[in-house]
């Protein structure tokens, strides 16, 4: 998926993330960033630096902040924040301004070799795909600690995602964006006398229809699917339907072609999830390459988040080897 979907998210969305903060997510990611950090962080040298990868608004970075602060030592730890989203450091900055931040891929690190001592990722270093270890190995440095969490294939987020994909297709499938569209198209026309009654009872049924399909989606998939960006679109089209004479037609044309994308890159980003979650095999791949590379595994396990049964994410803690 293009960088700019994630971009039009951390600008727009801010809803559908693989997380939400304050949720019950955040608290059992919470507990595993400050016993990490509050293990390692009275090992590790003033001035160190810890590198956040896919840091989108800066997760992480607040529990390595809230995690040294509770320390009480003076460690300097120098934390930056890498994204390929220039809105999601923007983001990050606004809420941490003591924060830096870098746009630029994980694939190739604009960093010289072994320049931190920590190196993180929260549901992000996965979408880079297992290139990503020869990259981040290169800039840690020896007896430094990899840490991260990633997608489950089949797990608990997946299943959410996989859902709110199924229903996105099946509202876009509805035409309700396009069959209003048209509506408008023929209700200005009509004020022009330039349409016939049929033709308005032609696109009136098509909408008519659209809507029934629309509201077959949300009854199936339920009101909160895809973070409630169908329920508001759907009702948001209600609401100018019954009132389409107060619109101005280019600010409601705008209106259907920016909701049209923001459908489009919210498919694109739950499809991007769903590519990047790795199952059991390709995790234990992934855990194999790092003792290949010199690395320690020294943690490798589960998530399980709030009430959810099933494991949402795959978590390890690697430690680089000292020549």
């Amino acid at each position: 998926m293009s960088a700019g979907n994630w971009d039009a998210y951390w600008r727009n969305a801010q809803s559908a993330a693989a997380h939400k903060d304050g949720g019950p997510q955040d608290e059992v990611l919470e507990r595993f960033w400050t016993q990490l950090f509050e293990k390692v962080f009275p090992t590790i040298k003033t001035g160190s630096g810890l590198l956040d990868i896919a840091c989108g608004n800066g997760a992480v970075a607040r529990f390595a902040l809230t995690s040294s602060q509770s320390l009480n030592e003076d460690i300097n730890l120098h934390i930056c924040g890498l994204d390929e989203s220039p809105a999601a450091l923007e983001e990050m900055c606004k809420r941490h301004p003591m924060l830096s931040g870098i746009a630029a891929s994980a694939l190739l690190l604009p960093f010289k070799d072994e320049s931190f001592e920590l190196i993180t990722s929260q549901f992000g270093m996965e979408y880079a795909g297992a290139d990503v270890f020869t990259e981040t190995t290169r800039v840690l440095r020896q007896g430094g600690i990899l840490a991260a969490v990633l997608h489950m294939h089949g797990g608990g987020i997946y299943k959410e995602c996989e859902i709110n994909m199924q229903a996105i297709d099946g509202f876009r499938n509805s035409n309700l964006l396009n069959n209003f569209e048209e509506l408008f198209k023929v209700v200005m026309a009509k004020e022009k006398q330039s349409e016939n009654k049929e033709s308005v009872r032609r696109i009136e049924r098509k909408f008519a229809d659209s809507v029934a399909a629309a509201e077959e989606v949300l009854k199936r998939w339920g009101k909160g699917v895809a973070s409630g960006t169908l329920l508001r679109i759907y009702t948001d089209v209600g609401h100018m339907y019954r009132r389409l004479d107060a619109y101005d037609a280019d600010e409601l044309f705008n209106w259907i072609d920016v909701m049209k994308k923001e459908l489009g890159s919210y498919a694109g980003r739950m499809s991007s999830m769903l590519g990047a979650a790795l199952d059991e095999a390709e995790f234990e791949n992934a855990m194999v390459k790092l003792c290949d590379m010199g690395f320690e595994v020294r943690i490798r396990d589960t998530l399980i988040f709030g009430r959810q049964t099933l494991p949402s994410a795959w978590i390890f803690v690697a430690e680089k080897a000292r020549v």
